[in-house]
């Protein structure tokens, strides 16, 4: 007989063996393929903001179907620091717990945080969503302040040769570079000199002669550098000023120094004796306008800080009654021309009076004082002067010396004989 083939026992439905298969099944229902996650890179746009300044954080190249996205003030995604809330497709911003008032979402889900405050310093997490899954990444921002001028303690010193001496610098906590300097030359760790691990401390050992002089803290930070002065001075207002003559001028002079400086102002290279932080002055002359200056001294550090400006005047020239003007006034020069007129008047007076004295009066006055002949009018005829014309006529007479007929009657005493000549008789019509 030929051998059965052997049978294969199946389990039975609701043995041992199929509860493990139904469990088995169960396990590899719930590991279903998840959205991808990822993480990026945030920009800083500047890199090194300032206090009061502006910056943008914005993802590394984001999706571009991205849906949603969120910010959190801290660096993870706790809804307790959630900034906002934003829908590029609406667009619509939902702000949440942490926003100040000063953060709005941008294009590629960038955050932009206006009127930067030291306390705006931390982490940032941004959370973007899209259909192909999720980005995530966590950037720290750090913001800085412009350094004020540090001050160094003690802030003068006296000492003997082969002693030491030390000086401290007091920055602001957020420089991060502090340099010392000798007479404006930067000074290194060597055998006479000592650091402290932070620069804070200089220490100058078995002191020479050579060692004394002007001794400066110097602090940086990425957006600011400073040092114990004085700084550098300026104007206000700045830029060249133009008033009117006579108007009221103020100038300051601004600058960050420790101690307070001693101030000087100079107006055209010349001292003026002001020595305030103001100058307050009346410009009534054009003699006031031109370069002003400045000039703040410390006396401590001994270095001097200059700051300049151009004050011009505009409008009329103004009256000068001194000896030194060159000019005359309106009512000066019409006085002169008067007075000349006058006196032209009366000097021909006095020459016709002269000359008329001895004629018995205008009608028989000539040149020369003699009695004039009678009237004879060149050219006579019918043109007669009309009513309306002048009363005064000029006409010519001529003399003859030789063959001169006399008319009947007594004759004139003999007079001096005359050359022929020309002279000129007043007449007046009838």
């Amino acid at each position: 007989m030929g051998l059965l083939p052997r049978r294969r026992d199946h389990p039975v439905l609701g043995g041992p063996g199929q509860g493990l298969l139904l469990a088995a099944s169960v396990l590899v229902s719930c590991f279903q393929p998840a959205p991808a996650q990822t993480s990026g890179t945030i920009v800083l746009t500047p890199p090194s903001p300032a206090v009061g300044g502006t910056v943008s954080l914005a993802l590394q190249d984001p999706p571009q179907d991205f849906v949603s996205c969120s910010w959190y003030r801290s660096a993870s995604t706790d809804q307790s620091t959630r900034i906002l809330e934003y829908f590029p497709q609406t667009p619509v911003q939902n702000n949440g717990s942490a926003h100040t008032g000063r953060e709005t979402a941008g294009p590629g889900c960038s955050l932009h945080i206006a009127g930067l405050r030291l306390s705006d310093t931390g982490n940032y997490t941004v959370s973007i969503q899209s259909p192909t899954g999720s980005v995530t990444s966590t950037a720290v921002l750090r913001v800085f302040e412009t350094l004020p001028q540090p001050t160094v303690t003690p802030n003068q010193t006296l000492a003997l040769e082969k002693e030491n001496f030390t000086l401290t610098c007091n920055p602001s906590p957020g420089a991060d570079t502090l340099l010392w300097l000798h007479n404006s030359t930067s000074l290194t760790p060597a055998d006479q000199l000592v650091l402290s691990p932070d620069n804070r401390t200089l220490t100058v050992l078995n002191v020479t002669r050579g060692d004394a002089g002007t001794y400066q803290c110097e602090v940086k930070n990425p957006v600011s550098t400073n040092k114990n002065g004085p700084d550098a001075a300026s104007i206000e207002p700045p830029g060249s000023v133009t008033l009117p003559l006579g108007s009221p001028l103020t100038l300051r002079c601004v600058t960050d120094c420790v101690p307070a400086p001693s101030y000087r102002w100079a107006l055209n290279g010349t001292d003026t004796g002001e020595s305030g932080s103001s100058l307050t002055r009346n410009p009534t002359s054009w003699a006031q306008q031109g370069t002003y200056e400045c000039r703040a001294h410390n006396s401590v550090t001994n270095l001097t800080a200059q700051a300049t400006v151009d004050v011009w005047l505009t409008g009329p020239a103004p009256t000068d009654a001194s000896p030194s003007s060159s000019g005359l006034s309106a009512g000066a020069i019409a006085g002169i021309v008067i007075g000349s007129l006058a006196g032209v008047s009366l000097l021909g007076g006095l020459i016709y009076f002269l000359l008329c004295r001895n004629g018995g009066g205008p009608k028989q006055c000539v040149p020369d004082g003699r009695p004039a002949a009678p009237p004879h009018n060149q050219d006579v005829g019918d043109n007669r002067p009309t009513k309306g014309d002048q009363d005064i006529q000029y006409s010519t007479l001529a003399f003859a010396a030789k063959d001169q007929k006399l008319p009947p009657g007594p004759q004139p005493q003999p007079q001096p004989q005359l050359n022929s000549g020309t002279i000129y008789s007043e007449v007046k019509k009838n």
